[in-house]
Parts: C-alpha cells; structure tokens; sequence
C-alpha cells in the first residue's frame, strides 16, 4: 500500500493543474483487468466504465456508472455504482466452485489526470453484494492507470 501511495504521490507532483478528457484506456490492480472509461459528459455528468479482468481463474466484466465533479485543480472525485459478471473457478466464493458469478457494486474514487501527458491514474474503492453463485458481502479496491485517447 506505500508503493501506491508513493506512486500516486509522484504522478500527482509532475503536474499543477488537472487536464480533461473524454475517453481512456489502461490497466486495473487491486481488482485486476483492463478498463475503458468514456467520459464524454465529464463534469457534472456522468461517466461510464467497462472492465474485462480476472482472479483466481475467473473472467468477470465489469459496468460502472460515475458522476465525476472537480475536487481541486489537480483532483477529481467520482462515485457510483455498477454490476458485474463472472464466470469460471471463483475462489472467493467457496472453494471448487465453478460457474456464474453475478454482483452489483458501489464505489468512490479519486482521479488525476496529467497536464503535460495523456496519462490517468485512479483510485477507488466500495462494497459489493454478490446474488450468485451465493449471497455474499464483499469489499475492493483497485489502482488504475490509463492512457488518455480523447
């Protein structure tokens, strides 16, 4: 967890000021994968995330809906929810269990995005409320980074 701070806290010093944009594209830790944000309706709106990733043998896709609004000049925060679905050996669950994974989830989060590159970097975290393969209550965070394509 120091080196993610480290590492945003370093992110966050090569730039003074916070650069817009409308869609993105990186890689997720924490809660693995690949992400796509389209932010088209940035501030004050909404913004729309689709994941592709996997643990412990499993694929799941994930949607999130945002609302993103500026904290600061280099800061913005964004909170929201979304569903997601898995498939495959999901150890998190029961152990041997393969099959259907079915969930929605909430989150908040900050993000920075630098000035001088087409760089996004991310932090959020939230509960999540899985229906399928069992009711179960989880909790994850996740560490992005993106390269800014609009």
């Amino acid at each position: 967890m120091k080196i993610l701070l480290a590492v945003f806290t370093l992110l966050l010093s090569l730039s003074i000021s916070a650069q817009r944009y409308t869609s993105a594209i990186g890689l997720r830790g924490g809660s693995p994968g690949v992400t796509y944000l389209n932010a088209k309706y940035r501030l004050n709106q909404q913004a729309y995330e689709l994941g592709l990733g996997g643990n412990t043998g499993a694929l799941w896709v994930h949607g999130n809906a945002y609302y993103q609004n500026e904290l600061n000049d280099i800061l913005d925060y964004y909170y929201g929810f979304g569903a997601n679905l898995g498939i495959g050996k999901m150890n998190q669950f029961e152990t041997d269990f393969s099959g259907l994974g079915l969930g929605a989830s909430a989150v908040v989060g900050l993000e920075h995005t630098l000035e001088n590159y087409p760089f996004n970097v991310s932090l959020d975290l939230g509960p999540s409320l899985y229906v399928l393969p069992r009711l179960q209550f989880g909790f994850a965070w996740a560490f992005s980074v993106r390269y800014v394509l609009h």
